[in-house]
């Protein structure tokens, strides 16, 4: 029976993704501490299993080159190459090629590209024959790659010391031979039975033929096994002799001084760690996630929790959802005003269990919609490397709250804008290597990437030791391009005029390079935040460093505003932008500069006419003695919103006005009302501009 890939292949790119990501972080990690082979282990694991996925899935080009990395980095765990500059460099750009070829099969292409400078630079360093940081580092590595795995069941020192360290935990260690019946029709079939059940009950650590033969039915009919477990000598070999079309099992159990015997002589010894995983020839991708699953299992059983259990979903099913549940939202709103029209108690009560039991729905389904920033925080540590070592500079990438969620939707967006504020602060911000130390600072410069909730918001910090922002240069540069006069910078305070960075067109780079310096960026950043509905901040101190902070909203379809009424219509304004609601009278209001003031705690606020700004046809506030104003906040400015009248506060559903009424910078979206009325919701950030 034909087999449909198709119906895998959503599954491949999820899991490519994964095993992707792990590379390129245990990567950054071994390039710190070089020596460590259990990181090895886990690398060439993760490489083993994307292989055996890609070949599976018909992706040629994919699974070879993954299986000439897996070539560089046996030698490595063996102990018979030591990782150099070079050998990180190719195999960061071997990531760099897998990743596009990923990309190229999600946007439905085949997953080809030209890797022929790639694979020629891994085979050399398996050959040896290169010449990157003196060389390589151990000598003969053809020759210990071909006899690595020729001379039948023996183990290398690596996994004599996991198997010893198991038995010194007091697990059983056994050598098993497996024969299957003459007649049996699924070879492949029972070999995976029988791991299946050592898996269970322990671990395998080395079996021959190995785990892919096996699978590839590429075996007589006997394998042989080094497993643990936790079951007795009598158990194990009951368990296995009573899988169906399994002839004869014979299992012996060994001692510290017959691991020895069959250790792998010549093979210089590696250390493991306490944890240290198995060596075993790494199985493909379901049984790989199903030994992750069981540690973790294993390791939830110990700290006498619940096991986290999770499904995939794919995201227009969530946003069906989503859609669905925002209809529902409006009809609860109708209900709710119905109810209070009618006043019978048996239809409040209905309705008020109503509006419990959909805030409990709706606080569900958010939350099914919130992903941790560490999706977007990943990718970084990479990027950072690169940049550190294409402009000479030494960085080190501080990561603090990666768990904090954000709505799928601002996820989506926030990737492009942090990665030029991060670009950004290592070009601009960071100094050279000689500065720094002239400096009297660190050779190694450190940038801070933070997440944390504050209310209904999240804040993203970007932060750096390096020069700060000399605000004499950005305001002599900002007049030069005619930004602004000379006569409007001397009223402007310091964070002012540290914000003029954002303006668009603006650079203060002496040399235009594809990093940064060709007046694109920040002002992006800025269009790009406040589309989402957040805002940016700066506080710099010249010297010592530079702080960006990105203010964003949980969510951006279902939020909480205040609605107001001018004369006949009815708007929305978002509760997170507002500070209080008050009553001024006509004389409170000054005038200053021409421009319409009030004090408001002890500072001078700004006053708008909402009626004004949308020239309301049936509303005039200054035919009134008194006026409900809303006082708005957008970061450190503030402003005072003349109204008609305060209707309430309500949850509300954001819909955006479609390509024939395109969104304004004052109206951010519409919702309809309980009573079936749209009513425009106003962009705080369009007001304060």
């Amino acid at each position: 029976m034909a087999v449909d890939m198709n119906a895998y292949l959503s599954m491949f790119i999820d899991e490519a993704g994964d095993h992707l990501q792990a590379l390129n972080d245990n990567m950054l990690q071994l390039e710190n501490t070089p020596e460590d082979l259990t990181i090895v282990q886990a690398i060439f694991r993760s490489a083993h299993t994307l292989k055996g996925m890609a070949a599976t899935m018909g992706f040629e080009d994919l699974a070879s080159l993954t299986h000439e990395m897996e070539n560089v980095l046996d030698l490595v765990r063996n102990s018979k190459l030591r990782m150099d500059s070079f050998i990180f460099d190719t195999l960061f750009k071997s990531l760099d090629a897998l990743e596009s070829m990923v990309q190229d099969i999600t946007a439905g292409g085949a997953g080809s590209a030209d890797v022929s400078a790639i694979v020629a630079s891994l085979q050399a360093i398996v050959k040896g024959d290169y010449n990157a940081g003196g060389g390589p580092a151990a000598g003969g590595a053809a020759e210990g790659a071909a006899g690595a795995g020729d001379s039948g069941l023996q183990l290398d020192q690596y996994q004599v010391s996991v198997l010893q360290q198991s038995m010194d935990s007091g697990h059983q260690v056994y050598h098993i031979t497996v024969t299957v019946r003459e007649d049996c029709v699924l070879k492949a079939a029972r070999a995976y039975m029988v791991f299946d059940l050592l898996e269970r009950h322990g671990e395998v650590v080395k079996s021959e033929p190995s785990v892919q033969d096996l699978e590839q039915e590429k075996f007589d009919r006997t394998f042989t096994v080094f497993a643990i477990s936790s079951l007795s000598q009598e158990e194990l070999q009951q368990q296995i002799a009573a899988i169906s079309e399994i002839e004869e099992a014979a299992v012996t159990k060994l001692d510290p001084e017959s691991l020895q015997i069959l250790a792998r002589p010549n093979v210089p010894s590696a250390p493991a760690a306490p944890s240290a995983p198995p060596a075993a020839g790494a199985p493909e991708a379901a049984r790989e996630a199903k030994r992750q699953a069981a540690a973790a299992k294993a390791q939830t059983a110990a700290a006498g929790g619940a096991l986290p259990r999770t499904i995939r979903v794919d995201i227009d099913r969530l946003d069906t959802l989503m859609n669905l549940f925002s209809e529902l939202l409006i009809d609860r709103v109708r209900l709710e005003q119905l109810a209070s029209e009618i006043r019978k108690p048996e239809l409040t009560d209905t309705v008020e269990h109503l509006t419990r039991v959909s805030g409990d729905l709706q606080n569900i389904v958010l939350k099914l919609r919130m992903v941790p920033v560490e999706s977007v925080f990943n990718r970084f540590p990479r990027m950072i490397r690169d940049l550190a070592k294409s402009l000479g500079k030494k960085v080190e990438l501080v990561i603090t709250g990666a768990e904090t969620e954000l709505d799928r939707t601002v996820i989506d967006e926030i990737g492009d804008p942090l990665v030029h504020l991060l670009r950004n602060s290592i070009d601009h911000g960071l100094e050279s290597v000689s500065e720094r130390i002239a400096a009297g600072k660190p050779e190694t410069g450190t940038v801070h990437l933070r997440a944390y909730h504050s209310g209904n918001h999240v804040f993203i910090e970007v932060e750096d030791d390096g020069r700060g922002i000399n605000r004499e240069k950005v305001k002599n540069k900002a007049i030069a391009s005619g930004i602004l006069t000379a006569e409007e910078a001397g009223k402007m305070s310091d964070d002012e005029i540290a914000m003029l960075i954002f303006a668009p067109g603006f650079s203060t780079a002496d040399t235009i390079s594809d990093i940064s310096g060709r007046g694109v960026g920040l002002d992006v950043v800025r269009s790009k935040i406040a589309s989402l509905g957040g805002n940016v901040t700066i506080r710099t101190s010249e010297g010592k460093g530079t702080k960006f902070s990105v203010e964003l909203p949980l969510t951006l379809s279902i939020i909480s505003a205040m609605l107001v009424k001018l004369g006949s219509e009815k708007y929305a304004i978002p509760l997170s932008s507002i500070a209080e609601t008050a009553i001024i009278r006509q004389e409170q209001i000054r005038l200053i500069h021409g421009n319409r003031m009030i004090e408001y705690r002890g500072a001078v606020i700004p006053v708008l006419s909402l009626s004004r700004i949308l020239e309301s046809p049936d509303y005039d506030e200054s035919a009134e003695e008194e006026t409900e104003v809303i006082i708005v906040r957008k970061g450190d400015k503030w402003a005072a919103v003349m109204v008609d009248e305060f209707i309430g506060q309500s949850e509300i559903v954001l819909k955006t006005l479609g390509s024939y009424l395109p969104n304004t910078d004052i109206v951010a979206g519409a919702t309809i009302l309980g009573d079936g009325q749209v009513a425009l919701i106003i962009d705080p950030n369009g007001l304060i501009k």
